[in-house]
């Protein structure tokens, strides 16, 4: 081992034996981390996912944190490469190799003659190991029966009660991976204090996910292609927990109506008794060039922790629009779908600063500071 001026300079075998080293460890953590998010530690900061959590706290790319998940995942999949490759048997390139290979449609064969492929693989450089890789996968793909295809077996029925939404879902392999992969990319937990089960933190995830899609669809609609959803409100009750329904008389909770007041199309109707007299042209309780003004400022949502981007996100009034808020960028602040609920359910004060930070009070008398999401490629 030499010096080049305050670096370390290795020798041949001491680098070779230093990488050897970096990978195992790799491999080790790549583990770990596939643990940490069985466990949903991830979430104790409001991060929305493992990659999330590994963005913020590892400062890793979007890129370094998916492979590292990826990379977790595989290895626990595959008990024998793991240890092969903790124990520096196979590199992380043949690792990698082996990855490309095992799609899901010949994993159950990955699974059954790891073992025996370990020794074979050990031995060969990355270039003849990624050839024996798809070898081996065409080989493997001879030998799985691949039945006709057949219309997937899918079914939803819902129906509306009076505490909401209640129903049937009955999905295919392919539909159920789809589903159980957004859900758990979309869930949420708030560490000890979060008192939310397994089925209400994934109801919750499956609502974020209606509400993105309901935000961002390419077919007609509101402004930010927000479907158009016409609610009745009861201008008397506005200023203390409004009443409102559906236009398929649905009564909603006081504060599903206030969150949607937030950020909403408003027709004023004139009514005498039953009948209609006036029905007004529609307003935007935020106009799409101030919700871009805020989007601009805030760069997704305030909550301190989470990562929402803004196409998550809705214009919430800290000041209640209800309650004479003013709609402009001073009283507004971006929040996701969760947490714009979140906000309304609690008592929480916001308060927007003058260098655009934002300082949660919570009800403990506990406070956060939010800052701005830095813009995409901007500097530290």
């Amino acid at each position: 081992m030499e010096r080049f001026g305050d670096e370390v300079v290795l020798s041949v075998a001491e680098f070779a034996e230093a990488w050897s080293e970096h990978e195992r460890q790799a491999a080790r953590l790549a583990l770990a981390a596939r643990c940490i998010e069985h466990s949903g530690e991830w979430a104790a900061d409001g991060s929305m996912s493992m990659i999330a959590w590994l963005r913020h706290h590892s400062r890793m790319s979007n890129r370094e944190a998916a492979a590292l998940v990826h990379h977790g995942r595989f290895l626990e999949a595959f008990p024998d490469i793991a240890t092969a490759a903790v124990d520096g048997v196979l590199s992380a390139g043949q690792v990698q190799a082996l990855g490309v290979a095992t799609t899901p449609a010949v994993a159950e064969v990955m699974a059954a003659q790891q073992g025996e492929l370990i020794p074979v693989i050990a031995e060969l450089s990355v270039a003849d190991t990624e050839q024996a890789a798809a070898f081996w996968k065409r080989r493997a793909e001879a030998m799985v029966e691949s039945p006709e295809p057949v219309e997937p077996d899918r079914e939803l029925r819902v129906s509306r009660t009076t505490d909401g939404l209640v129903g049937k879902l009955v999905l295919d392999d392919y539909g159920a991976n789809e589903f159980e992969t957004a859900i758990r990319v979309a869930s949420t937990w708030e560490g000890k204090h979060d008192l939310r089960g397994k089925p209400r933190r994934s109801a919750d995830a499956l609502v974020d996910i209606c509400a993105f899609f309901n935000a961002n669809h390419d077919r007609p609609g509101t402004p930010r292609n927000r479907p158009h959803v016409e609610l009745s409100v009861d201008a008397d009750t506005l200023h203390d927990n409004p009443l409102g329904w559906t236009s398929d008389h649905v009564m909603l909770h006081s504060k599903t109506v206030e969150t949607l007041l937030c950020d909403c199309v408003i027709h004023r109707v004139t009514r005498a008794g039953s009948t209609v007299l006036d029905f007004g042209h529609a307003t935007y309780s935020v106009p799409k060039n101030l919700f871009r003004a805020v989007a601009a400022r805030d760069g997704g949502c305030r909550v301190p922790g989470c990562d929402r981007p803004v196409s998550w996100c809705d214009c919430h009034h800290l000041i209640y629009w209800e309650h004479l808020g003013p709609t402009a960028i001073h009283n507004l602040g971006l929040f996701c779908n969760r947490h714009h609920h979140w906000m309304h359910r609690h008592t929480i004060i916001v308060k927007l600063l003058p260098n655009a930070d934002m300082e949660f009070t919570f009800p403990d008398g506990s406070t956060r500071i939010s800052h701005p999401h830095a813009p995409p490629g901007a500097g530290p």
